[in-house]
């Protein structure tokens, strides 16, 4: 039988304030060499809605965020959005609201859908008119989803937008 090394009769005793150093030490280096992305938690609830969903997932369109003037000194956001899956369209206009709140406006492809808007802390359903628009008021700023179902199609998965940050 071999005699234990020193670091095996460390590795047995409970961690200390020398541990607790060395480990900030690690932590704060690495913070700096690889920090965690801002929005990994969004991400990651993102990824996990689209699983639990099964759902397809819409796609933003490229030229929906194309700047209408190349040289600015302010920072535009973007009032209309377009997403597109392989089995609908999805345009989303946003419009200040009162106070803080913003109406979302849109139009699906698809008249009739099931439309539900996906914030922080809740969530809001409403159905598309037979032109596909739809509304939800007071939304409050943050990102947002929405999730559309197409319940008269047999079979149709869910379509899910990435986040809109409003």
């Amino acid at each position: 039988m071999t005699a234990p090394h020193d670091e095996d009769l460390l590795a047995e005793k409970p961690i200390d304030a020398d541990d607790e150093r060395a480990l900030r030490l690690v932590r704060a280096h690495l913070d700096l060499l690889d920090p965690v992305p801002a929005d990994l938690a969004e991400r990651v609830k993102f990824a996990m809605t689209v699983a639990s969903l099964e759902a397809e997932v819409a796609h933003l369109m490229s030229d929906a965020l194309e700047l209408t003037a190349v040289r600015t000194t302010e920072y535009d956001r973007a009032t209309t959005v377009t997403f597109e899956s392989g089995s609908l369209s999805i345009m989303v206009t946003l419009e200040a609201g009162e106070r803080s709140a913003i109406t979302l406006r849109g139009w699906v492809t698809a008249p009739g859908a099931e439309v539900e808007l996906r914030e922080r802390s809740r969530s809001s359903v409403t159905v598309a008119d037979d032109e596909g628009r739809f509304v939800f008021d007071g939304v409050e700023r943050g990102t947002v989803n929405l999730v559309i179902r197409l319940h008269d199609e047999p079979g149709a998965r869910p379509v899910i937008t990435p986040g809109i940050e409003l």
